[in-house]
């Protein structure tokens, strides 16, 4: 009798012992339960603001964007977003700030943009957070332009825009290669230079040089395009207008005598 009820409560232990293992499978280690996942998405937008929104290129794909995450204690930098997802990176519970870029804030030039987003985020623990973070164009853009009105009086024209890091760049509005607009670093100085001929009014075949007054943009705005517009008027004078914001042009009138035989005159 008292061999069967040692094999009874021997049998029942295995099973307890069987059925506590089988529980503690089904749950997150202990380890764990006050960490928490990470996957990042990005979508980006290409516009910069002039009069109104335009499209501008080249849109980096997703692999262009590098990756650095903050937090409390914690710095840690991916070269790019699908690198830090295959890395199943656990973070503990708490609030993080990711911020993804793709370009160079300083490097200046033709199809240069640089794109930037930011996005506060908080794991949960033993949870796999989803999060899309928007990159928006950081860097600025500058433009050279002429009107029809300005080359009925001017030809020839050739403008210099100089930046702060000492780049210069050259636009040759209305000549028969088309001039684009160039990526600059945001909150920076331009400086803007240009000659021209001055038509002859008499049709006589001496057009006379002009040397246009320095113009000096103080600090450039970021997702912005900055344009310089040179305009000719019948009084007399020429304009240029640089728009600084969507909502605002400003206007700058150099005095120019388009007579022949008149000695020229400039202000700016």
């Amino acid at each position: 009798m008292k061999s069967f009820e040692f094999h009874t409560w021997s049998v029942l232990s295995v099973l307890a012992i069987f059925l506590a293992g089988g529980c503690a499978k089904n749950e997150a280690p202990a380890g764990n339960e006050g960490y928490g996942t990470l996957r990042i998405a990005c979508s980006t937008d290409p516009t910069v603001s002039t009069r109104a929104e335009i499209e501008t290129g080249p849109v980096p794909a997703t692999g262009d964007f590098s990756l650095t995450i903050s937090g409390s204690d914690y710095l840690q930098e991916w070269e790019s977003i699908p690198a830090f997802n295959a890395s199943e990176t656990t973070f503990t519970a708490g609030s993080y700030t990711v911020e993804i870029e793709a370009g160079d804030p300083t490097t200046e030039g033709v199809d240069k943009p640089y794109y930037f987003g930011t996005k506060n985020i908080e794991i949960v623990a033993r949870k796999s957070v989803e999060e899309t973070i928007q990159a928006r164009i950081a860097n600025s853009q500058v433009f050279v332009n002429t009107t029809e009105s300005f080359r009925k009086y001017f030809h020839d024209a050739t403008f210099t825009v100089t930046t702060s890091a000492g780049n210069r760049f050259t636009f040759t509005p209305g000549a028969e290669s088309s001039d684009v607009a160039v990526f600059v670093e945001a909150g920076t100085k331009l400086i803007l230079t240009g000659e021209a001929k001055l038509q002859s009014q008499t049709g006589t075949d001496f057009d006379r040089a002009y040397t246009f007054p320095e113009q000096t943009l103080e600090q450039t705005v970021a997702r912005t395009r900055h344009t310089f517009l040179f305009d000719a008027r019948d009084n007399g004078s020429a304009t240029v207008t640089i728009n600084l914001y969507d909502e605002y042009l400003d206007e700058r009138t150099i005095t120019v005598e388009l007579n022949d035989n008149s000695q020229l005159d400039s202000n700016a």
